[in-house]
């Protein structure tokens, strides 16, 4: 055994640290390997990693590890060496800052894993240092002190990872939230896109990331429970500045920031529901159906699909409002509603269009005979008698029914039309329907989207 390696030193001879056993093994190895000890005094660089230092062996040994990381990563590497030594972690990763030899003026930051050694009790005796890949760290810029932890504690999610889509780090909302494991190499962003998010990251974002732009918009991830999670996201490419001369390098990595906007897009889908609903019968209000109609003209121009508008108006409501109050008046719209819709199909809509007027949007039904045998049904539906609050009372309805046709290709003009012919179904003697026939004109004292109720008869039955 050399002196270096353990003999005792001669007689008022300085005592020096002894050599480490593996410092022979690492000499040969192709990577960068340092060991220190438990102070975080450096004990033997391997010649790789002196020659990343620009340094010789004998050189650098006695440096400190904090004094040869990026100088923002120094107060994270010593708390994460106290961690270490004191078993409350077993490795952690930082930013060496190396200068090889031969690149006088360039300086990058390269990753090194930092663990524990263990000596034959069990005990950390040392810790050990290596570095796989010389080329600048797939990371972020260091990050000033404090703001690494910020970012790991705070709610929004923080994930980084390889041009090739491998997540290399992600921050404890991350781990907690999405799933997210640390080193642990096969976790992708594909992972945690949902389809259609990822169809996007691969075919939009990507490009123009990776091309040198940054990307900012909405997402949704996946929970490590399989939910969907719609987010606000900004991602983002790092790319290591290799000296002035040399410019910026290609990507490196790329981050992901989002924010868990799902209170926000409840509370927009309750507001869209208040805009194109009615509020007391749940149905879709005048605003929505006129837009389905406009399309459903839009289909049956491009492809002949048939198309049909019912004009619905009910007889004999205004009495039931005056007598009985409003509460039971809107107790009476409600079972309407519900009636209406137990005969429709799903594929077809429903409104209210306001008061006591509703109409029925159908599409592709087939023929003539078939809307007159559902018109037939909603009017016997709705004739049935209704208990409320103790009271029995009974509406009827009639309704106009206009087709789409050569003639009748615009919105304004399937409205006028079939409230037109709801006007003659009233006029016949209400509870009835009409059709408005193509040599028919919509009445001028009938406004489009639909008029006041003919007066109830005053022996007219409740």
């Amino acid at each position: 055994m050399s002196d270096d390696e353990g003999a005792r030193p001669a007689a008022g001879e300085p005592r020096r640290r002894a050599r480490p056993l593996a410092a022979d093994v690492f000499d040969t190895m192709p990577v960068a390997v340092g060991l220190f000890g438990a102070d975080g005094v450096l004990l033997h660089a391997n010649p790789v990693l002196a020659d990343l230092l620009g340094a010789t062996p004998d050189k650098v040994r006695g440096s400190l590890l904090v004094d040869l990381v990026e100088e923002a990563e120094r107060d994270r590497v010593t708390n994460r060496i106290a961690q270490v030594v004191g078993r409350g972690r077993n490795a952690f990763e930082c930013l060496l800052a190396v200068s090889p030899a031969g690149l006088a003026g360039v300086r990058w930051p390269v990753r090194a894993h930092v663990s524990a050694a263990y000596g034959p009790t069990g005990q950390v005796e040392g810790i050990v240092l290596q570095v796989f890949d010389f080329g600048p760290a797939d990371a972020p810029p260091p990050l000033p002190s404090g703001l690494a932890e910020v970012l790991e504690e705070g709610s929004d999610f923080l994930l980084t990872a390889a041009p090739d889509g491998h997540i290399s780090y992600g921050n404890r909302a991350a781990r907690e939230v999405l799933g997210v494991r640390l080193h642990d190499g096969t976790l992708r962003l594909e992972d945690v896109l949902e389809p259609a998010s990822l169809t996007l990251y691969r075919d939009v974002i990507e490009p123009q990331v990776l091309g040198g732009g940054s990307w900012q918009g909405e997402l949704t991830l996946r929970t490590r429970l399989g939910h969907p999670m719609p987010v606000s996201a900004r991602i983002v490419a790092h790319r290591p500045a290799l000296g002035a001369a040399a410019g910026p390098g290609a990507p490196r990595s790329v981050s992901l920031f989002a924010r868990d906007i799902t209170d926000l897009k409840s509370a927009e889908k309750k507001l869209r529901q208040l805009a194109t609903h009615d509020y007391l019968t749940g149905l879709p209000n005048r605003l929505l159906v006129y837009d389905r109609l406009e399309h459903a003209l839009n289909r049956y121009t491009r492809h002949g699909t048939p198309v049909a508008l019912m004009f619905c108006d009910l007889d004999g409501f205004k009495p039931i409002n005056d007598r009985y109050g409003h509460q039971v008046g809107d107790a009476v719209l409600t079972e309407v509603a519900d009636r209406i819709h137990s005969v429709v199909r799903d594929t077809d809509t429903a409104a209210r269009l306001g008061g006591d007027e509703f109409a029925v949007l159908l599409e592709d039904y087939g023929d003539r005979s078939m809307l007159a045998v559902v018109a037939g049904r909603l009017i016997a539906a709705i004739s049935q008698p209704i208990r409320i609050e103790g009271q029995t009372v009974q509406v009827g309805m009639s309704i106009g029914i206009a087709v789409a046709s050569e003639r009748l290709r615009e919105v304004d003009a399937v409205v006028a039309a079939a409230d037109g012919a709801m006007y003659k179904a009233k006029a016949r003697g209400k509870g009835t329907f009409e059709f408005w026939d193509d040599d028919d004109e919509p009445p001028a004292d009938a406004p489009a989207g639909g008029g006041s109720e003919i007066p109830p008869d005053p022996g007219a039955a409740i």
